[in-house]
């Protein structure tokens, strides 16, 4: 009779990893709904609209097999002559005409096209001369500036993409209100210092600081300063957050924190 040892801590987690990869390379299906997006919003955009392209978890290659979506840039001419936050409301009504029933989130609008999520994010170019873009925040109901594409570049060159995809299952998991581009700047805050690719060290080192130390940290949007991305939570939700971590972290096997 041969006797298996259980997996280490790290090889559990890399496991759960590769039960959760997504193809977001350039044939994957999902990419393939640009097309039908650029069909739905033309109308809307008219001349006004530049370009559509991938975003998000996707393009930073933070994508989840749970709970998988696509986010699409609406970029918009600098000359639209609207606000942020008509161009938002505006969108959601041309949705609505076209038989959709768009969910308000954070800087997006939610669909579903052939059953996959499909999340719009109308931005207004500050300039042609820039990848800076205005959106608008439905949770403070003010438009802010940021660059979407330095959001991306951080991502792909963090070297922490294996913990933040485990932490977003566990903040899924856990059913916690936890914005993705949020987590992802307290995962790089919580690692500055330590080494890549000890992974459940890692991930148990961002459960360490979201206990004790996220609350009462400001975080700001590394693309424009004025932009507080702490200030989406309320102190409230943040605790939450906080007691999540703190009941993960007390004795409980792998298992039983992220599955």
């Amino acid at each position: 009779m041969f006797l298996v040892d259980d997996p280490s801590p790290d090889d559990y987690l890399r496991d759960i990893l590769a039960r959760e990869a997504v193809d977001d390379s350039a044939q994957s299906s999902f990419r393939l709904l640009e097309s039908e997006v650029e069909r739905i919003v033309s109308g809307w955009g008219g001349r006004h609209l530049l370009e559509i392209y991938p975003a998000g978890a996707f393009e930073k290659g933070l994508a989840n097999q749970s709970g998988i979506g696509i986010d699409f840039v609406l970029s918009l001419s600098p000359r639209t002559p609207f606000t942020a936050h008509e161009v938002f409301f505006s969108l959601h009504a041309a949705l609505v005409r076209e038989g959709f029933e768009p969910v308000v989130r954070n800087v997006t609008l939610s669909v579903v096209l052939g059953g996959i999520p499909v999340d719009l994010l109308p931005a207004k170019r500050e300039s042609m001369a820039s990848d800076i873009h205005e959106i608008y925040s439905a949770r403070t109901r003010a438009g802010l500036k940021t660059n979407l594409t330095h959001h991306v570049l951080d991502a792909l060159e963090s070297g922490r993409r294996e913990e933040i995809r485990l932490l977003k299952l566990w903040r899924d998991q856990n059913g916690l209100d936890f914005p993705s581009f949020y987590l992802e700047l307290a995962t790089y805050a919580a690692l500055r210092r330590r080494p890549y690719g000890t992974l459940a060290d890692n991930v148990w080192a961002v459960l360490g600081y979201l206990e004790t130390l996220f609350p009462a940290r400001g975080m700001l949007d590394p693309s424009n300063a004025n932009n507080i991305i702490s200030a989406e939570l309320t102190m409230a939700e943040k605790r939450k957050i906080a007691e999540a971590a703190t009941t993960s972290r007390r004795g409980k096997p792998w298992s039983e924190i992220v599955g």
